[in-house]
């Protein structure tokens, strides 16, 4: 596992357990959405992982390897091809397409045989892309329906300052 990897699931987990005040706000929340310049109300799962990637990446001092987006379909659409992958990674975005540009993303903590372990913003126990907080979850690899992006780690100047973070 890569220093970034290890990094993301550090912060990816200490958000597990916010939950959202209202429909897609709250202070955290807000936070997620921030920092890819959407307003509170709005979905936030691929914000959350954006937030996730840009903390851990300003933590070691690397750029973030990301096209930061609140569009969960973006995330994919804006990834360096090198980076997509139809296997999971530990530290890779899942992403999974509901259809009518709706999607949702999540990253991998754990890869098993038949499922993988997640962690999800805007998602809840049953794994809505609508839900109410940062979630831990379980989900099966065969409904993981557009793939995983395995950021890779890039060295030199262009760590995100902690300013534009929030």
């Amino acid at each position: 596992m890569t220093a970034l990897a290890a990094k993301v699931l550090e912060v990816a987990a200490r958000e597990i357990g916010v939950r959202e005040v209202g429909r897609n706000r709250g202070e955290r929340v807000e936070t997620y959405l921030a920092c890819v310049g959407l307003e509170p109300g709005n979905p936030w799962c691929a914000a959350f992982v954006s937030w996730v990637y840009l903390m851990a990446s300003r933590e070691l001092a690397l750029p973030c390897p990301l096209h930061i987006t609140g569009g969960a379909l973006k995330l994919l659409r804006f990834a360096d091809p090198s980076e997509r992958s139809e296997e999971p990674d530990v530290g890779a975005i899942f992403v999974i397409d509901h259809g009518g540009g709706l999607g949702h993303v999540g990253i991998v903590e754990q890869v098993e045989r038949d499922h993988l372990v997640t962690i999800e913003g805007n998602s809840d126990g049953g794994g809505s892309r609508e839900g109410d907080g940062v979630y831990r979850r379980v989900r099966r690899r065969v409904d993981i329906n557009r793939g995983y992006i395995v950021p890779r780690e890039r060295q030199g100047p262009g760590a995100v300052p902690s300013s534009e973070i929030g």
